[in-house]
């Protein structure tokens, strides 16, 4: 296809965010209207990169010490995995390796369910998965970046899709609260990938 470019690489690591790709360019694709290119949003702190061409958009955030990725792509586009490739993120998520310890259902000291709760309702007062999953991860982790987490992780939703009556996501319980310790609480707690697919 014309407007396709090399393959280029991003690579980023906790206080390491760069605002350009492996290779330090900014961009890619033939002629003025580059077809690929990574803009610093934030320094050292939120860079975006739009693949024009695959019609796809990544953000990526630093929030305290961890980073945080936000996809859109179309659902075509991130069903086309193959083993041969090296999209597991895309498909499955974070490796095991990589996640956060559920903590076994115990809660760190100094945050209790109210206070947890009374925390992300501050920035989130929409009982979602978004505000569950801060709930659960300031009871798993101690971590208060995890509301900026969960609220940066919204805002990305409100800015990738396109339909805003689906920007919140409410659990099949409904009851507002985490599930302690449930696989359903640790997949929403651990997310580190927010896909968007159209």
């Amino acid at each position: 296809h014309h407007e396709c470019t090399d393959q280029k690489v991003y690579q980023a690591v906790t206080d390491d965010l760069p605002a350009a790709f492996v290779d330090g360019t900014t961009s890619g694709g033939d002629g003025d209207a580059k077809s690929l290119r990574i803009m610093e949003r934030e320094s050292g702190r939120y860079v975006e990169m739009h693949a024009r061409y695959i019609g796809t958009t990544v953000f990526v955030r630093q929030l305290g010490r961890y980073l945080t990725l936000a996809i859109r792509m179309p659902e075509d586009l991130a069903m086309s995995y193959e083993e041969s490739q090296d999209l597991q993120l895309c498909v499955n998520g974070c490796p095991l390796s990589e996640r956060i310890d559920d903590g076994h259902g115990q809660t760190w000291p100094g945050y209790t369910l109210e206070t947890a709760n009374s925390q992300c309702h501050e920035k989130m007062p929409v009982k979602d998965i978004y505000f569950q999953s801060c709930v659960f991860d300031l009871l798993t982790t101690g971590d208060a970046n995890f509301t900026a987490a969960a609220h940066s992780a919204l805002e990305d939703v409100a800015a990738l899709h396109p339909r805003k009556e689906r920007w919140h996501i409410f659990p099949s319980s409904g009851s507002g609260t985490p599930c302690g310790g449930s696989d359903l609480s640790v997949s929403l707690g651990l997310t580190c990938l927010f896909l968007i697919v159209f």
